[in-house]
């Protein structure tokens, strides 16, 4: 036994010595590993049995065996980050970044007397920044972005003499900029994007007399840009792109000669683009887009001939494109487009032969497309369309170019399709639809392989569809509509099998929907409706299950509809009207739940309307079965379609009385049921109460109770002879005196009232004169009755910034409760004396808002102008923006991954619904987290369309036209 302890003792002893053999830096290694938790494994190397750390994984020592750097990056570590590893004296790097390390970042890090760099970035890590970092005095490197820090910037940063680059960017920082940051004169790096940093860019920044980038892109800074970053001479990068930032671009701007880097898109920038920018000789790219520019692009513009990107896209920028364009040699990308632009596109622009990307989309450019832009050898993305351009397509465009997306829609051009444009195989988008282009579809066209979306629709095109057409596989796309095409629709369409959006609507197709159509299994949007199409609509339509929307109307199909469409369980829009169909509305109907809009009016449709239509709760654009031949009741399941705003079951014949339950559908707008053999009183509701007599006419045995009394026998005809009890006696006759006076008057008054509205109405509203102000227009629309103008400075507490919910580009978003309780939300878009841009943004607004109607669209209820307010009323939606809640500071985020999987959905059914389902169709172009609305119950609702652009084709705004999908430069950057 006394053996054994002492043998025992003697291995004890050993291993003591083995362990504590390891230094004491080597020691502090491990108490420091101690708090990570290293799951694959790469720190197997530190072992206490070494004698030093010098041979670990990750650590670098001296000659004389001090560890002087700890290099843990990307390995995948957890756990927290211990302030022991201050205890490596010579410690002068510190990397631990893009791993998993939580918990705040200790204050103990003060005790790194020696530590030079300090890098922390991409992990979890949460709190404010220690202010006891800023007691390093040998710091030269602080990065710390791409974490969930918040607080602000510490104030005393500017005791931090010897740093050089700072990185905060990807945090969730609040707070001024402080201005001790000046002090800093060997700071070279700033980056602080994508933040919510607040006040103004601090003068005293102009101390930084060693800076070369400076990137405050992505954070809330306010105010004009400090005419002191002039002192910047050694200034190479200046990004603060999306703040709110204003006022006007400094001419001082110019004198910072060494800029490559100039990016302010996305502010709230006015005035002119200074002719000093010309100065700017060294710029490698310059973005000024998305802000409220006015005036010429300066003709110094040519003097920037190291320029590789410019773009001034989204302003009110007017005038010529000039000349000295041409004169930048080494230009790849030039975006002018969504200006006011006039004038022909300058032949000198042919002289750019590294330019790639080019697009003077949407102004109002005139003349022809240049032939000098043949020689574009390296252009791959051209885009003209929404503009005035006329003449013919130059022959050889895309004959030497190596063309992926060419976009020359919405403009005058005429002749026919050039056979060169996909050439080298490589064109991904043509889009030149809503032009007068003729002749046959070019047969180049049919063996471009690489084509995804062919876009042609709204011209004068003939012919028959090529065969060849079909064997494009990668086709998603094929847009035709609106031209003058004929013949039949080959079976060979269901060759492609890629095929999600088909529009061959408005031509003159003849023949049958081929039965192959069954092989469209991605089909997403099919419209072939206005053709002269016969035979049936194919059963085989009901395995196309992805299709979500269906138009076949204007057609002359006949026989019965094939209960398979009630398979295609994603339709939103089916529009089966004006064909020759028979039989009974098919009862598995009922299965299409996610049905918005189903119009079956103008057929030859008999039977009873099925209960089971009661069960598309989600019908809310309109349900149309008018002008058939339908009998029996009106069952009272309608009732259960909570959200349809238009009901049309007239010039049927329908029997029984009207159903309560419909009278209490307050969403309904309009509610037709004429001319059918309803009997009963319409019932008291005030969903009717609002409803025009007229949609009630034609029931021989129907009593409307707001036009006459009802408890007597309903008097509604259209005989004379049953107007005889009338003439018998006097009485009767003062009757029918009174009743011709009263309907002769008003048959006056409305043609008066017609005659008026027509010929002063506006296009999408009725524009009233306010009698007090005969120079001033008012303009109102309240589908909602009981707004006033009055009425909502009351609500607003005369727009008090207390009850402000948002600011945006166009104006400011209050919160109104109404005097009845009801609360909304009401845009005030900014005065028309502020420039044309409020009045763009508002008839962008009324003229998109006011035709839409999808659950996931925020709702706009009525519009008002009034002396120089525009008002836009919309609901209010009660938890604010998407951006909101996943920016809550210190605050825990409420969106577990199902809220947000939802959310998403929820948004990109409402940009499907604006951007295939509108007509004309309509590109938000300016979807954000903060244009997201969410609900009680957390939906969401795609609101703030004051950028949104009507056009008229599916696909308008593509590729590179969208602002900042190219050349993306981080926020902290």
């Amino acid at each position: 036994m006394s053996g054994s302890i002492i043998r025992f003792l003697i291995l004890s002893s050993f291993s003591f010595i083995l362990v504590t053999s390891l230094n004491e830096e080597g020691q502090a290694l491990l108490e420091f590993k101690a708090s990570l938790n290293d799951s694959n494994s790469y720190l197997i190397s530190w072992n206490g049995s070494d004698s030093n750390p010098c041979n670990w994984t990750g650590v670098e020592c001296n000659r004389l065996g001090t560890v002087t750097s700890v290099d843990l990056s990307g390995m995948n570590l957890s756990g927290t980050l211990s302030p022991l590893i201050c205890k490596l004296h010579g410690l002068s790097y510190l990397n631990v970044s893009t791993n998993f390390i939580s918990g705040p970042i200790p204050r103990e890090f003060s005790l790194c007397r020696t530590l030079e760099i300090l890098d922390l970035c991409t992990n979890r890590f949460h709190g404010v920044i220690p202010i006891q970092l800023t007691m390093i005095n040998t710091l030269q490197k602080l990065s710390l972005c791409e974490n969930y820090l918040f607080g602000s910037i510490p104030r005393f940063i500017g005791s931090m003499s010897s740093l050089q680059e700072l990185e905060i960017y990807s945090n969730n920082l609040t707070g001024v900029i402080p201005s001790s940051i000046g002090k800093l004169r060997q700071l070279r790096v700033i980056r602080a994007g994508r933040n919510m940093l607040s006040g103004v860019i601090p003068s005293e920044i102009s101390g930084c007399v060693s800076l070369k980038v400076l990137g405050l892109a992505e954070n809330l800074l306010e105010g004009s840009l400090p005419k002191q970053l002039e002192k910047l001479l050694n200034l190479t990068d200046l990004i603060l792109w999306q703040n709110r930032l204003s006022g006007e671009i400094p001419s001082s701007v110019g004198n910072i000669t060494s800029l490559e880097v100039l990016a302010l898109h996305e502010n709230y920038f006015t005035g002119t683009i200074p002719k000093e920018i010309g100065k700017l000789v060294n710029i490698k790219r310059l973005y000024l887009y998305t802000n409220q520019l006015t005036g010429e692009i300066p003709c110094e513009i040519g003097n920037l001939t190291d320029a590789v990107e410019i773009d001034f896209s989204e302003n009110q920028l007017t005038g010529y494109i000039p000349r000295e364009s041409g004169q930048i040699l080494n230009l790849k990308l030039l975006h002018l487009f969504e200006n006011n632009l006039h004038g022909s596109i300058p032949r000198e622009l042919g002289e750019l032969s590294l330019l790639q990307k080019l697009d003077l989309s949407i102004n109002r450019l005139t003349g022809t497309i240049p032939k000098e832009l043949q020689r574009l050898t390296s252009l791959v993305d051209l885009q003209l369309f929404d503009n005035n351009l006329e003449g013919t397509i130059p022959p050889l465009i895309g004959y030497y170019s190596n063309f992926t997306v060419l976009d020359m829609s919405a403009n005058n051009l005429s002749g026919s399709i050039p056979a060169h444009f996909c050439r080298f195989q490589k064109l991904i988008l043509l889009s030149l639809g809503s032009n007068k282009l003729s002749g046959n579809i070019p047969r180049d066209l049919t063996t471009c392989k690489s084509l995804t979306k062919l876009m042609l629709g709204d011209n004068m095109l003939t012919g028959t569809l090529p065969v060849e057409l079909f064997n494009l596989n990668n086709l998603s796309a094929l847009e035709l509509h609106q031209n003058l095409l004929s013949g039949n629709i080959s079976a060979d369409l269901g060759k492609l099998k890629s095929l999600e959006r088909l529009r061959l609507a408005n031509n003159n197709f003849t023949g049958e929907i081929p039965p192959e159509i069954k092989n469209l299994t991605k089909i997403v949007g099919l419209n072939i409706s206005s053709n002269h199409l016969t035979g049936h609509i194919p059963r085989e339509l009901g395995s196309c299950v992805t299709i979500q929307r269906l138009d076949l109307s204007g057609n002359k199909f006949s026989g019965h509809i094939a209960e398979e469409l009630g398979q295609l369980v994603n339709l939103e829009i089916l529009k089966l009207s004006d064909n020759r169909l028979t039989g009974e509305i098919p009862h598995s109907f009922g299965d299409l739940t996610r049905l918005m809009e189903l119009q079956l009016g103008g057929n030859l449709l008999s039977g009873s309307i099925p209960l089971e239509l009661g069960k598309l709760t989600s019908l809310q654009i309109s349900l149309n079965i008018s002008h058939n031949n339908l009998s029996g009741a009106i069952p009272d399941s309608l009732g259960n379609l909570q959200m349809l705003e238009i009901l049309y079951l007239n010039d049927n014949k329908l029997s029984g009385v009207i159903p309560a339950s419909i009278g209490n559908l307050m969403s309904l707008l309009i509610c037709n049921i004429s001319n059918n053999n309803l009997a009963g009183t319409v019932p008291d509701t005030a969903v009717f109460q609002r409803m025009d007599s007229s949609n009630f006419a034609g029931n021989n045995r129907l009593c409307n109770p707001q036009r006459s009394h009802c408890e007597e026998e309903p008097l509604v005809t259209h005989s004379d002879s049953k107007l005889s009890w009338l003439m018998r006696g006097s009485q009767g006759k003062k009757i029918l005196t009174i009743t011709c006076v009263v309907i002769g008057s008003v048959s006056f008054l409305a043609f008066i009232s017609i005659c008026l509205v027509i010929k002063r109405r506006e296009p999408e509203f009725v524009a009233l004169e306010d009698e007090t102000k005969p120079d001033v227009m008012d303009s109102y629309y309240f589908p909602k009755e009981g707004f006033t103008y009055q009425g909502l400075v009351d609500a607003t507490r005369n727009f008090s910034e207390d009850v402000v919910l948002g600011r945006g580009a166009c104006g400011t978003v209050y919160k109104a409760e109404m005097s009845d309780g009801e609360v909304i939300a009401v845009k005030k878009l900014n005065s028309r004396g502020e420039g044309a841009s409020s009045d763009n943004c508002f008839r962008a607004e009324i003229s998109t808002l006011g035709k839409i109607r999808h659950r996931n669209i925020v709702k706009l209820y009525g519009f008002c102008y009034h002396q120089n307010s525009n008002l836009l009323l919309y609901e209010y939606i009660s938890k604010g923006s998407l951006g909101e809640q996943l920016q809550r500071g210190g605050k825990t985020c409420l969106l577990d991954w199902n809220a947000r999987y939802r959310i998403a959905l929820g948004a990109a059914e409402g940009l499907c619904y604006l951007h295939h389902d509108c007509k004309p169709q309509i590109v938000h172009r300016d979807i954000k987290s903060n244009n997201i609305l969410l609900d009680e119950m957390l939906q969401a609702h795609v609101g703030d369309f004051g950028l949104a652009k009507l056009i008229d084709l599916s696909y308008s705004k593509s590729m590179s036209a969208v602002a900042g999908s190219y050349g993306y430069i981080a926020p902290g950057e």
